[in-house]
């Protein structure tokens, strides 16, 4: 009963706060009313729906979205931005996973078929093999001995499969780092450079908590070895492989990093692997751009760019991410709030580019082209507002405060006359799609829900995970926001 109450207390604060910020907050701030979550809903099931199989960046299901998307910016009457149209093209890496398939040899000689999906997934840019082999665990899947740490030390990976933590190592060497050698692809290439066919990670004692197999396209540096199979498991299939030593993952994990000595041995477990994987080093992609040419002859070579990636993490096998929330949610918003300028019975002083963005999730390939080849010179922007991830939990988290206090402090105090969800919390720098631009010194502001990350990267991402409330709530925070700087509420930092 008690959970049922708080249920309808955030319920009943949600639709408060909704109509607060729909009430006289709303006035001076063309079109805001227009923003609906029945529609920001409709667009996300749309962008999530099995037709576009996760919006892989590069995929056929993602450039459809692009297209589509398009095609509602031109019907809005924004201006193409892009290189070709509303399109500015890229090149990313891709591969499509036909097959994904992984059975535990038990001691009795029969196998167990692990399921796709709760019990491992595999890496977005998984090389492909077929083949059966025993297995080591490896702890961190690290080998620098010059530097005095090698999880390969004392160990035989030959014609074996690596179990390693998929989190770096929490302890420093020294004050060099880890670098790019602890992100999947390169700690592959070592256990492919100690003999190993094939590298499973797990996330036990990840620092995020996001201890599930989940998709993931960010894979690190190349070069890729197609024949090279690199996956995730969960952490009880982990630890039934490592259940003939009689050891917890959790104990290993203490030992190592109480030590920082490597714990790593044979497992006295076998298994088989499955995957077919087409990988592409450069698959053809797109931002989609979007402008809303600004109404003051003065202020117009002025912009902001407002800004979300719409690439997920695709599909493999018989499963697929749908990505609702990443990005769905985000690329949905800035639809939102592009229709209420274009239609909203005003202009703004300032000119806006409305961006979607490709490959985030691979490495901010999308954002770093745009900043690369801008479509105005990057003196002339003004503020990016960054949504990612803003329909799940129950308040708003507003990013990059400590570096762009002003843009930040914009943002509270219309909050605080409106739906007043958002917290005080906040970072310095970008984030995600917004580094790139705080890179060059552009004031950023990312837009975020609070406990958003649940569902993350797995196939439970889906529409029916969303808060509509909050959804809505949010957009119109980032429609307000946006406002003002366009119309030179906000001088800059």
């Amino acid at each position: 009963m008690r959970h049922i109450l708080l249920a309808v207390a955030c319920s009943m604060a949600l639709t408060a706060s909704a109509a607060r910020a729909a009430g006289p907050v709303a006035a001076g701030f063309p079109g805001l009313e227009t923003i609906r979550s029945a529609d920001l809903m409709k667009t996300v099931e749309y962008l999530a729906s099995p037709r576009l199989a996760g919006r892989l960046a590069g995929s056929p299901g993602y450039m459809e979205a692009a297209r589509e998307l398009a095609g509602r910016f031109r019907r809005m009457g924004l201006r193409p931005a892009g290189d070709e149209g509303f399109f500015q093209r890229l090149d990313v890496e891709y591969a499509e996973i036909d097959t994904c398939r992984l059975a535990l040899l038990l001691p009795d000689g029969t196998a167990r078929e692990l399921k796709l999906g709760p019990d491992f997934v595999a890496r977005g840019l998984t090389g492909s093999a077929v083949f059966t082999a025993p297995m080591v665990f490896a702890g961190y899947g690290v080998s620098v001995p010059e530097r005095g740490y090698d999880d390969y030390a004392g160990i035989d990976a030959r014609g074996k499969v690596v179990l390693a933590f998929k989190a770096p190592p929490p302890f420093p060497l020294d004050s060099i780092g880890w670098g790019d050698r602890i992100m999947p692809r390169p700690r592959g290439r070592v256990a492919a450079e100690h003999g190993a066919r094939g590298l499973l990670l797990v996330a036990s004692g990840d620092p995020e908590g996001l201890t599930k197999p989940i998709g993931s396209v960010l894979e690190g540096p190349g070069p890729q070895d197609e024949r090279f199979p690199r996956l995730m498991v969960d952490v009880p299939v982990a630890q039934e492989m490592l259940a003939a030593t009689g050891l917890r993952l959790a104990d290993l994990k203490a030992a190592i990093d109480s030590t920082r000595q490597p714990q790593s041995r044979d497992l006295n477990a076998s298994i088989r692997v499955d995957v077919k994987a087409r990988y592409r080093a450069k698959q053809p992609s797109v931002n989609v751009i979007g402008l809303l040419e600004g109404s003051d002859p003065a202020l117009r070579d002025q912009v902001l760019v407002i800004g979300a990636h719409l690439d997920h993490v695709g599909s493999q096998g018989d499963i697929t991410f749908p990505g609702a929330n990443d990005n769905a949610s985000g690329a949905a918003a800035v639809l939102a709030v592009a229709r209420a300028f274009a239609r909203g019975g005003g202009r703004p002083k300032r000119s806006v580019l409305f961006v979607l963005l490709s490959s985030e999730e691979s490495g901010l390939d999308g954002a770093k082209r745009f900043v690369g080849h801008p479509p105005v010179p990057l003196r002339k922007i003004v503020a990016y507002l960054n949504l990612d991830c803003i329909a799940v939990g129950d308040s708003i988290q507003l990013g990059s405060g400590r570096t762009s206090p002003r843009l930040w402090q914009l943002a509270r105090e219309l909050d605080a006359r409106g739906a007043r969800l958002s917290v005080a919390e906040t970072w310095g720098g970008g984030g995600a799609d917004a580094t790139p631009f705080a890179e060059r010194g552009i004031p950023t502001l990312y837009f975020a829900s609070r406990f958003s990350y649940a569902h993350l990267h797995q196939p439970g991402d889906t529409p029916g995970t969303l808060n509509p409330r909050l959804f809505e709530a949010l957009t119109r925070l980032v429609h307000q926001t946006a406002w003002k700087v366009a119309e030179g509420g906000y001088p800059g930092e």
